[in-house]
């Protein structure tokens, strides 16, 4: 095949020689006619694998894509395409993935002689002398890193709009909100460039931006995945299209990270073959009440459906709440939150010999660095006992039940502005506007279970909406064999937003 004919066959449909065996058995994906609109990273490997495109020329579509969307949607932050041409010069790992582009978020990861500006004018020139650990698995899978996505300000908004980077708006509706703060990641994954991206979620930041773009998003069991912080609430994975990339991902992170203060004894495979068969019937909660927030009609009724759906499947859904103080939680996470925030820019500005100015963080930053240096180490220290107790409450209720089914959002993507800081907030103002929106995400960092966003439907206005479900420690295989299930019977992958970087 010459190098003209395989460019041209990126766009166009082909004979795939992968069986459905390697496919994954019954995915949406498993047909015999792919293009790289329709491809997953997996689908994307398997043609590097057998000969039938190169990762140069699959760099060459997926940078063709970023700079034909990158003007609308603003999700990228760092440019890295001459460091991946290089290592695909150079030779590739042979891993699951090898060949396949891929986006790192611009937060809690080094990538040696790069950037990692976190969205703040603080690092914007902080270059890294080393990978950090998670990157060097994601190099090992064989993933062609080529840039870094939009992300607010250390992370610390629900949405992908800040002064430093810029709004990443959403490829669904450019008035409305990716999420955040992995938002650059999803709406990447979600307009075509790339199907997969690397994502990490500390208060719903992987499963919030999923959600808002219609994609799928697993928060894993705290520790599975290397490069755990805030008080073990953030960790790391990959927002998708597909079920089996996630999982196949999953794979090639998993695994304790030597010295790490969680992790260890978690499984750290079964999970692509969890999502090659039926997972065994299920007993799940349905909580649509705890917490407290005003739900929107349409992700009730989503909530609602898919509750049918899985009694349909074969498994057991019943209403039930495990009884979380809510208002206890949020006042948790916000010490957690404001306490480390402070603690880590006071080191910041220890090591540099001078205090940070006004100009080099936002007023947000600002904000919450006031207010977390006004807890002692008590309230900390009280704040990391209550987020054990979340724990032990919720390690008592799955003995009853396997998974829990809720909203990921209690409303469909909010338009731009509707969720960010404003002048005057102070921290219980500024975290109670988004938390009415993500407020169910919480708890499960709080307790650090597993949970994932998966895509289901649309809204009247044309946002997608998802589902959320979740599961005791280290139930991240059945999650995704659940999900699995979901995809097969509730396929999402043809559904394209209104930015789309294909032709």
């Amino acid at each position: 095949m010459s190098i003209c004919d395989r460019r041209q066959f990126l766009g166009l449909a082909f004979a795939s020689a992968v069986s459905r065996t390697a496919m994954g058995q019954g995915s949406a994906l498993a047909d015999d006619k792919a293009s790289y609109d329709s491809a997953d990273a997996t689908t994307l490997a398997h043609w590097v694998a057998r000969g039938a495109v190169s990762p140069s020329e699959l760099m060459g579509e997926a940078t063709k894509r970023l700079r034909r969307v990158n003007p609308q949607l603003n999700l990228l932050s760092q440019d890295h395409i001459d460091l991946a041409q290089i290592a695909v010069q150079k030779g590739l790992p042979q891993g699951p993935f090898t060949g396949v582009p891929f986006l790192l978020k611009d937060l809690g990861i080094q990538m040696k002689g790069t950037v990692t500006s976190s969205g703040s004018a603080l690092h914007a020139h902080s270059i890294a002398g080393t990978d950090s650990e998670i990157t060097r698995r994601f190099k090992n899978a064989g993933l062609v890193i080529f840039g870094k996505t939009n992300t607010p300000e250390f992370g610390l908004a629900l949405t992908t709009e800040g002064k430093f980077l810029g709004d990443c708006l959403n490829p669904w509706n450019l008035n409305h909100s990716t999420g955040g703060s992995s938002g650059g990641s999803a709406a990447a994954v979600a307009a075509g460039v790339i199907p997969m991206a690397h994502a990490t979620d500390g208060g719903g930041s992987i499963r919030v931006p999923a959600t808002f773009c219609g994609l799928l998003g697993l928060k894993p069991t705290r520790g599975l995945t290397p490069g755990g912080r805030g008080s073990g609430m953030s960790v790391a994975h990959v927002v998708t299209r597909s079920v089996r990339d996630s999982a196949l991902m999953l794979e090639a992170l998993a695994g304790y990270q030597s010295g790490a203060p969680y992790g260890l004894g978690l499984p750290s495979t079964g999970f692509f073959n969890a999502t090659t068969r039926d997972p065994p019937r299920l007993k799940i909660a349905i909580n649509l009440n705890e917490p407290q927030v005003n739900v929107d009609p349409e992700v009730r009724k989503a909530v609602l459906s898919s509750a049918k759906l899985l009694e349909a499947l074969g498994h057991s859904v019943e209403e039930a709440a495990p009884g979380i103080n809510y208002l206890h939680l949020n006042e948790v996470q916000n010490t957690l939150i404001a306490s480390s925030t402070a603690s880590w820019l006071n080191q910041v500005a220890r090591a540099r010999g001078y205090e940070i100015t006004p100009e080099e963080l936002e007023p947000m930053t600002h904000m919450i660095r006031r207010e977390g240096a006004q807890y002692s180490g008590a309230n900390v220290a009280e704040a990391l006992l209550s987020m054990q107790q979340f724990g032990l409450q919720m390690a008592q209720f799955h003995r009853r039940f396997d998974m829990v089914l809720q909203p990921v959002a209690a409303t469909p993507a909010p338009p731009l502005g509707a969720i960010t800081f404003r002048e005057g907030d102070d921290l219980q103002s500024y975290t109670s506007r988004f938390k009415a929106v993500s407020a169910y995400t919480h708890l499960y960092n709080m307790t650090g279970q597993p949970s994932i966003a998966v895509p289901f439907t649309t809204s009247q206005s044309g946002l997608p909406i998802g589902i959320m479900l979740s599961a005791a420690m280290g139930g991240d295989a059945g999650l995704l064999g659940l999900a699995a299930q979901l995809e097969r019977d509730n396929p999402w992958h043809q559904r394209r937003p209104l930015i789309w970087s294909g032709i």
